[in-house]
């Protein structure tokens, strides 16, 4: 990708994010509103421009890159798992504290931001790739995250199948292995629906950023901890060993991007939950998302010059 390509879609991200800012600032867009816009994106657009995605052809190809992405994701958890749990053991801090660092370490923000930032840059075919590795990010946050952070240590596999996100992921899949394909008709209404995910999701991060005192963001240091593994050492890490695979430029290049995404919502909501540090886990979600800006345009340069 040129660097005046990049330049001018990270321009689109912040001015969309800026307006987002503005919107809440002013009182356009209430709490309740925002909540409302969130629940939309979640339960609407975000769906609907994954199912839109499985109306590309499927070829030898693509699907060899959605099983190369699979094994990629998959690696990418236990190694990251492993990892974050070797270093919480070595934190100063209460056991609640540390149980919260190993989720917000390993899960990014891959269905927020990671699917309209995979769709923006690589289309419909980063947008599959991105739904393949999002279904594990599903899969090992709602049976190993949960049992780490709850109080009861069980695995919640049935939480996997009551998120629209997740049951869209799976029904696009499939159409994408079938030979069906959705009618010309709704193919389109499913990209109109679904070209909305992207404004609205960087508006809503806006939102997010007004309601935070900016100054208590970077005063943890475990979140800056956090903040290194999740936009640096782990996406590092991933482009150093793509780069040895040879794999397709579009596969590689997806699931580092994926990889240097800022740490997910969702383990706000789960910490929230289940009384875990919940302050810990928002100040980190919120410093993460104002670093990207720096980490995320530097990820996909190199990325797009190594893999």
């Amino acid at each position: 990708m040129p660097l005046n390509v990049l330049l001018t879609l990270m321009g689109k991200i912040v001015v969309m994010i800026l307006i987002g800012f503005i919107l809440k600032k002013t009182g356009i867009i209430t709490n309740d509103g925002q909540k409302a816009f969130s629940k939309f994106l979640l339960k609407a657009t975000l769906p609907a421009s994954i199912l839109a995605s499985s109306g590309e052809e499927l070829s030898g190809e693509l699907s060899s890159g959605l099983a190369k992405t699979a094994v990629i994701a998959f690696f990418y958890y236990a190694a990251a798992i492993i990892i974050s749990v070797f270093i919480s053991k070595r934190l100063n801090a209460e056991d609640k504290t540390k149980k919260v660092f190993i989720t917000m370490s390993v899960f990014a923000n891959t269905g927020f931001l990671g699917f309209p930032l995979c769709l923006e840059l690589y289309g419909n075919e980063g947008m599959l790739y991105a739904v393949i590795y999002n279904s594990f990010f599903q899969l090992f946050m709602f049976t190993y995250g949960i049992y780490l952070i709850s109080s009861s240590g069980k695995f919640n596999l049935k939480e996997l199948f009551k998120n629209p996100v997740t049951i869209a992921s799976f029904v696009s899949i499939a159409i994408f292995l079938s030979p069906f394909r959705f009618p010309k008709f709704l193919q389109s209404a499913l990209e109109s629906v679904g070209g909305i995910t992207t404004p609205l999701s960087m508006i809503i991060i806006g939102c997010t950023l007004c309601g935070m005192d900016l100054k208590e963001l970077f005063k943890d240091k475990y979140s800056y901890l956090v903040s290194a593994l999740r936009l640096v050492i782990f996406p590092a890490a991933m482009i150093l060993v793509l780069s040895f695979l040879g794999l397709p430029k579009t596969v590689a290049a997806t699931c580092a991007v994926i990889t240097a995404l800022p740490c997910g919502s969702l383990n706000v909501i789960l910490a929230e939950e289940y009384d875990c540090n919940p302050e810990f886990a928002a100040r980190t979600v919120v410093q993460s998302m104002v670093l990207m800006a720096v980490t995320i345009p530097c990820v996909i340069y190199i990325s797009n010059l190594v893999l």
